[in-house]
């Protein structure tokens, strides 16, 4: 067995222990081992399952990592949410100390900005000022 599948299999089953009640297709797409992609085809506009075949194993385990990653902030996320009383009052910098996620929003704003718009969204921040922390168009 490569390297690379001993990470697979260890990714997986920790998932598993830590969500017995999914069943193992289901953890496969959560997981984005399998996923859905858009199809080329105008005549059928529904999602289809992605051929996974050619995928590296490389791939594959990035794959897994980032839906990891995101289940992850959606858990600080939601953590930090629970901490706080009242977000319509706070400016965002006291909204993002009040929850506990400056740390991980400064983080996510220099490497993945799509978490870091989450997380304004998440503590209410108006859609255009986060287009001008985020400098977005």
């Amino acid at each position: 067995m490569k390297k690379e599948h001993q990470i697979i299999i260890e990714l997986i089953s920790n998932y598993l222990r830590a969500h017995p009640d999914q069943r193992f297709g289901q953890v496969l797409f959560n997981l984005g081992v399998n996923y859905f992609g858009k199809t080329t085809d105008p005549r059928n506009p529904n999602r289809i399952i992605q051929d996974i075949h050619g995928d590296s194993d490389e791939s594959i385990i990035n794959r897994i990592q980032g839906q990891l990653d995101w289940f992850d902030l959606q858990t600080r996320v939601s953590k930090g949410l629970e901490r706080v009383d009242d977000l319509d009052e706070m400016t965002v910098d006291e909204k993002l100390d009040a929850s506990g996620l400056r740390e991980i929003f400064e983080k996510k704003m220099k490497t993945e900005k799509r978490y870091a718009k989450y997380i304004l969204k998440s503590l209410k921040v108006d859609k255009k000022l986060i287009a001008q922390i985020l400098e977005l168009d």
